[in-house]
């Protein structure tokens, strides 16, 4: 790495006194160039890697909701088609139903019986 002579000048009114501290505590060892350039690095190296996991992990979750809803389809086609065969069934049950009909009127009877006809029940 290179000596450079090049200052920079931070103004901000912006830092909390956390940062401040450890900036100042930098500066006084004169360390703070290091440690800013130490923080560069990690971000511009750790950067690319985030970025991977984070794009893979968006791929397994976007994956994840499409199988999800592949699911969700496949469920509500079964349900639609087991509805459809309910309402088939049922109109064929109507059909095959008995319709309510008259009730006769059997308050005069007619008929008679012959003594052939005792001969069977004579046991009794």
């Amino acid at each position: 790495m290179s000596e450079r002579q090049n200052a920079f000048t931070i103004k901000t009114n912006q830092l909390s006194d956390e940062v401040y501290d450890v900036l100042a505590k930098h500066a006084k060892s004169r360390k703070l160039g290091d440690y800013i350039s130490s923080l560069i690095l990690q971000d511009i190296h750790r950067t690319p890697a985030k970025q991977s996991v984070t794009g893979r992990r968006a791929e397994e979750l976007l994956e994840h909701i499409n199988n999800e809803l592949k699911e969700l389809k496949q469920l509500a086609q079964t349900n639609v088609l087991q509805r459809e065969q309910i309402i088939v069934d049922d109109k064929l049950t109507e059909n095959r139903q008995v319709k309510e009909g008259k009730v006769a009127d059997l308050e005069k009877v007619s008929g008679s019986l012959d003594d052939d006809d005792l001969e069977e029940y004579n046991d009794f």
